[in-house]
């Protein structure tokens, strides 16, 4: 039976009938599906960044201050870490497209109060530390993008359910892609974009996207996915069954310490 393990432990078993069902329509067709959500989640992921990146230049471009850079920085890093087995609960305990129409909306509501601060507050009070308007702004900013990385564990999980066994090491390494693709043209996006444009029309160039990104979402329908599978999780933060997870794979813990120290010095680079 294969097997689907959240980052909080829970090891959902998608190929029961009960839960999934690919009776309903044909390979090609969820085939189909897959590369819309692929397509969908990796735009997301790209307008996250794009906003997240942008943020960060603007703060440093406008305040010179690289201590508030590295905090708006290693903030987001920090609210991912911690977030990530909640979030692996969150995904396990609902059906995985109406979580991502959730992450959708939210973010986009995040994004839409960021563009009305940026244009109700004067520029002034907005870039002054010692004013809280720059963290609320940043916070609601921030918060945004951490919640669209639940669209990236419910990514991961529709490869079960939509791809046949033989090509889902194929849709792994394209989530894989997808999920790497934001911070590789996400930089130079942001930088060209604060640049060019602007923070105020920067983040309108987001929520247009992030807009875009939902009625999408809205399109796309997983009929397969019956219900939601159960879990094993306990509460909404499972340290000990992530644990266990992460343990009943081999190389998995060593994984995660190489990307744990990867991350940090990408953290201490983006400084």
């Amino acid at each position: 039976m294969a097997q689907a393990v959240d980052e909080d432990g829970g090891a959902a078993d998608l190929a029961d009938p009960g839960v999934v069902d690919t009776s309903l329509r044909t390979p090609k067709q969820r085939s189909r599906t897959f590369a819309g959500v692929l397509i969908n989640t990796g735009v997301a992921n790209i307008t996250t960044s794009y906003l997240w990146f942008a943020l960060t230049f603007w703060v440093y471009l406008e305040t010179r201050n690289v201590i508030a850079t590295g905090v708006v920085g290693g903030a987001y890093m920090l609210l991912i870490a911690l977030s990530s087995i909640s979030f692996g609960t969150f995904v396990d305990r609902y059906r995985k497209l109406a979580v991502m129409r959730f992450a959708a909306v939210f973010t986009l509501l995040m994004f839409m109060l960021s563009g009305v601060m940026f244009l109700l507050t004067p520029e002034a009070q907005l870039l002054d530390l010692a004013q809280p308007w720059f963290w609320l702004f940043t916070m609601i900013i921030l918060v945004g993008a951490v919640v669209e990385n639940l669209r990236n564990i419910a990514l991961s999980t529709t490869v079960t359910i939509l791809i046949e066994p033989d090509r889902r090491a194929n849709a792994n390494g394209l989530v894989g892609m997808v999920q790497g693709l934001m911070f590789l043209v996400t930089s130079v996006l942001s930088g060209l974009s604060v640049g060019l444009l602007g923070m105020g029309w920067t983040i309108a160039v987001a929520i247009v996207l992030t807009a875009l990104a939902f009625g999408h979402l809205l399109t796309l329908h997983m009929p397969e996915e019956v219900r939601a599978a159960a879990t094993d999780a306990q509460g909404g933060f499972d340290i000990r069954g992530a644990l266990a997870a992460v343990l009943a794979i081999g190389g998995l813990f060593a994984l995660i310490l190489f990307s744990t120290f990867n991350n940090f010095i990408g953290g201490v680079y983006m400084a």
